[in-house]
């Protein structure tokens, strides 16, 4: 009980000797006091944020995942990753959606292309994404490939 007393005696006292800013809201700074920042490779963040592209509001809850990291209107991201979760890239540029890749098992993952910097990333699907515009970017391939149509269409008509 002494040692509570103890504590609690010296946090008023380091109240009162705060500089006047810190009185107002009752807070004591420590020297030195490292702010700890959430490590989201491992931790979820239930925060809602704005989309730094389309400015809609992003509530991480309908996602069906713990790792919200992209908008589900616009499909885009935010270049805050070097490895997934670390959140320790200076470039923070809008990560465009630019195709999907099928994984394994049949998931879809957005691949994202860092318009400042050019750096590719992949993230899952999420269960509220848009999903006009995710078959929209699927499909584009298709809908503008690489060669003029029609030689596909004799390279078929060459095999029968």
């Amino acid at each position: 009980m002494s040692q509570d007393k103890f504590d609690l005696e010296e946090a008023l006292k380091n109240l009162n000797s705060a500089p006047s800013s810190h009185k107002k809201t009752g807070t004591v700074k420590k020297k030195n006091a490292v702010k700890i920042e959430p490590d989201y490779r491992y931790e979820a963040c239930n925060d809602s944020f704005p989309c730094a592209n389309c400015g809609k509001m992003i509530n991480p809850e309908g996602a069906g995942t713990h790792h919200r990291n992209h908008c589900p209107y616009c499909l885009s991201s935010i270049h805050v990753d070097n490895e997934p979760g670390d959140r320790k890239s200076d470039c923070k540029g809008i990560m465009e959606p630019i195709s999907i890749w099928v994984k394994d098992k049949g998931e879809w993952a957005i691949v994202h292309r860092c318009k400042k910097c050019g750096k590719l990333n992949t993230n899952r699907s999420a269960a509220d994404d848009n999903p006009v515009l995710l078959m929209s970017i699927a499909v584009k391939p298709l809908a503008s490939p690489p060669f003029p149509l029609h030689l596909l269409k004799n390279a078929l008509d060459k095999q029968k």
